[in-house]
């Protein structure tokens, strides 16, 4: 552990946590247990995995006074990385009042706005203290309506006391308090969208190849759309260093042409980032979490098969749950769908 990965004052470390840090993972879901139940609120349940996942993912900062634990908080990502959240925020009772929590969510707000620059960052929470940190980083009160719709996240909230107050209301509102920090509110001003698309054509002209020469190949992002080439180069760039372990685990079997054809991980076409893509076949797999279901979704994922398929291209959906249990019948239907492009 090297000295610039961490902020040390008097004694306590702060620091980005990585895989050595997994000993402590049951001290934090302890001292979270212990915690909620003195305040008689809830809080959604994490196992150990989770927790070392995020810890060897980059995703968590952890707080330690020598060699014991001191306070801890995590990241996680939701709607395709548009909204992140910085939770489980967690000091030990022996180092509270001593200002860690704000120099954890300091340093947890930093990391998803590095690696997030664009997502929208929200806190459900019940806690006073939390509230006032949240209030000083620019967060502002909003309705439930305004997060993320993702399924996943509002999961985790089953684990919490106050569910049934969630559920009966509709999921409009509990007894936590809804905050969100938007990147794009913290402007001074909104320069209209038709001036941001013409700065961006200016700034990233397409390449003026001469015919038939040795250099007129296909530049990377000819399938993309000018306009939005750069807002969706970022997210791609962050998919592919943050890939879910659906997309992880197919990728084992599609890098180094595998299959018989080259495969590409988070590429733009058009408007779109596909999942992966063949582009000698105009083959696209997407693999599909469960927010999928929603029929806003579903509406969104049929209007973008239907441009996609206008403009020549093939697409197979896969979801998460059938990549990471039988990974062998997701590579034959994969290999069928090839079979059949190829043999037009």
């Amino acid at each position: 552990m090297q000295k610039d990965d961490q902020e040390l004052h008097d004694g306590i470390s702060v620091l980005v946590a990585d895989a050595s840090h997994e000993k402590y993972v049951d001290t934090i879901l302890q001292t979270i247990a212990e915690a909620a139940k003195d305040r008689g609120t809830g809080i959604a349940k994490r196992t150990h995995d989770y927790l070392a996942t995020k810890m060897r993912e980059a995703k968590a900062v952890i707080a330690l006074a020598g060699d014991r634990f001191a306070g801890f908080s995590y990241i996680e990502t939701w709607g395709n990385k548009q909204y992140v959240t910085t939770s489980g925020l967690i000091v030990h009772p022996d180092f509270r009042h001593l200002g860690i929590a704000k120099r954890i969510k300091d340093m947890t707000f930093t990391l998803a706005r590095i690696r997030w620059p664009h997502a929208k960052i929200f806190s459900l929470t019940s806690g006073k203290a939390v509230m006032k940190m949240n209030t000083a980083l620019g967060y502002q009160p909003v309705t439930f309506d305004d997060l993320t719709d993702d399924e996943a996240f509002w999961r985790g909230c089953e684990g919490c006391v106050n569910y049934p107050v969630l559920k009966e209301r509709n999921r409009k509102f509990c007894i936590c308090t809804a905050m969100l920090f938007d990147p794009e509110e913290h402007l001074p001003a909104r320069i209209p969208q038709e001036v941001l698309d013409r700065i961006k054509k200016a700034d990233h002209p397409r390449p003026l190849l001469k015919e038939g020469s040795k250099d007129n190949r296909r530049p990377k992002w000819e399938t993309a759309d000018d306009a939005t080439y750069d807002l969706l180069k970022h997210f791609a760039e962050q998919n592919r260093k943050n890939p879910t372990e659906a997309e992880s685990i197919l990728w084992i079997f599609l890098k180094g042409k595998q299959l018989g054809v080259t495969f590409r991980r988070q590429y733009i076409v058009g408007q779109f980032i596909a999942d992966f893509i063949c582009i000698k076949l105009k083959l696209i797999l997407e693999v599909d979490g469960g927010y999928h279901q929603l029929p806003e979704q579903q509406i969104k994922d049929e209007d973008r098969r239907l441009w996609l398929e206008q403009h020549g291209y093939h697409v197979l959906r896969l979801s998460n749950e059938e990549v990471i249990a039988s990974p062998e019948n997701v590579l034959n239907k994969i290999k069928e769908q090839i079979w059949k492009i190829t043999n037009k």
